[in-house]
């Protein structure tokens, strides 16, 4: 057994021995995340799953919980990235109460942390919490379940059709926790003919070295629609594993939006299972990578059943060593018949050091059936550059406006107003962080 991976069992062993209070299944699905840890280890680039990306760095560091109780002072930074409405915010994996508000919340929707949820809502949350995300599928699926306990639990009544999102703001404030571990469980729940949007955002404060194990399990209801945003912009000595899961029930809509465009080492891994027919699954994303940063995207889309649609597209652009990955799978077992899915993976390499490695991916098992995928690595145009630098645009302007135009794409699909413009504004300032590096080169 590594040094790394002993650590990190010590340290769920603590975690959990002083939490002999909690109910029985609470402390049944750490243990069993503890154990499935314990006999798997993490994974290395021998793992096929795991093949481009090594987590060396991050289980060779001894990242710890942060202890409750500490002070921060992070308004500012609260005000600056919140978007209007209501809001619950973490800070190195504990939440805040203080820089919490659930002023505006629309009725029919419950946001609760999971410590309240296990008090006042344990039946309910039980009911969902680990079905979808099996810590004996997963890694860092079982380190985030033996070290549960950090979190929300929304709920959303059926019927119900709110008009502003539900935001959960993730902070590493870098206040003496260089090395912090947070695990947060975010588990949602929409009923039947209900509509709501979530907005996850994971940012930090300074720079340092930080570790986020974020899982996110999703049940829609029959005709349930949820709207899913995810902007990861941590600082680029952070490390980010997240996964999502979700499962759609007849007639539900789940759209997912994913950003990714900090941290030294970034994994996104999204995937959802139609269970009744009609159903329907979006997944957009977007990669900016700099530097030596290496960000890892896999998604995972089940055909389940018949006549579902899935619309895919993941974008990346990549400048500096940087290297990105992106692995999309969508099954069609032998009973989904009428299916319909596209699945697509562009990127653009902004520099000769830059990587990608793509492998989009159709297992069709169904005869009657429309699916299609495609995958693109290329640069910028050269015509399309001769044309804009011909109108008295300067070469690096020029390329900015050709990269931003590359992925705005993505950007626009956002149909939230607010956090479209939040997400513009980051976008372009890493582009333009990108220029500026190539103009002083």
């Amino acid at each position: 057994m590594s040094d790394g991976l002993q650590h990190y069992l010590d340290v769920a062993q603590r975690f959990q021995a002083g939490r002999g209070t909690d109910p029985v299944w609470l402390r049944t699905l750490r243990q069993e995340g503890l154990e499935r840890l314990a006999q798997a280890g993490f994974p290395t680039t021998r793992h096929e799953a795991w093949k481009y990306t090594d987590v060396a760095p991050i289980v060779s560091r001894p990242f710890v919980p942060a202890w409750p109780g500490k002070r921060v002072h992070l308004e500012a930074c609260v005000e600056q990235r919140a978007l209007p409405g209501p809001r619950w915010v973490f800070v190195d994996g504990l939440l805040a109460p203080e820089l919490s508000s659930l002023e505006g919340l629309p009725p029919g929707v419950r946001v609760m942390s999971l410590r309240e949820a296990v008090r006042e809502e344990g039946e309910a949350l039980e009911a969902v919490l680990g079905q979808r995300a099996r810590a004996e599928a997963h890694p860092f699926v079982a380190l985030n379940a033996a070290l549960l306990e950090e979190g929300v639990f929304v709920r959303v009544a059926p019927g119900t059709v709110a008009q502003v999102p539900v935001q959960l703001l993730f902070l590493v404030s870098g206040d003496g926790a260089a090395q912090v571990l947070a695990s947060p469980r975010i588990v949602v729940d929409v009923g039947a003919n209900a509509e709501a949007a979530l907005v996850e955002f994971y940012a930090g404060e300074e720079d340092g070295a930080s570790f986020t194990n974020a899982v996110t399990e999703v049940v829609l209801g029959e005709n349930a629609r949820l709207h899913h945003y995810k902007l990861q912009a941590e600082t680029e000595g952070a490390y980010h594993l997240a996964s999502l899961h979700a499962r759609q029930a007849r007639d539900s809509r789940f759209a997912s939006h994913s950003f990714a465009l900090g941290g030294a080492l970034a994994r996104n891994e999204v995937s959802s299972v139609f269970g009744g027919e009609g159903g329907e699954c979006q997944l957009n994303g977007l990669y900016v990578g700099r530097g030596a940063q290496h960000l890892d995207h896999r998604t995972d889309l089940d055909h389940a059943v018949p006549r579902c649609t899935s619309r895919e597209l993941y974008k990346g652009v990549l400048d500096g060593r940087s290297r990105g990955t992106f692995h999309g799978r969508v099954l069609v077992r032998p009973d989904a018949q009428h299916t319909d899915a596209t699945q697509s993976n562009r990127n653009l390499l902004l520099s000769e050091e830059a990587l990608v490695d793509t492998r989009p991916q159709l297992e069709i098992l169904a005869d009657d059936v429309k699916c299609a995928h495609g995958a693109v690595v290329g640069r910028l145009d050269e015509q399309a550059l001769f044309y804009l630098r011909s109108r008295g645009i300067p070469r690096p302007e020029a390329e900015q406006l050709l990269t931003y135009a590359f992925a705005s794409e993505v950007v626009g699909a956002v149909a939230l107003a607010p956090l479209r413009a939040q997400v513009e504004r980051l976008v372009a300032e890493r582009l333009l962080g990108t220029a500026r590096r190539e103009v002083e080169a």
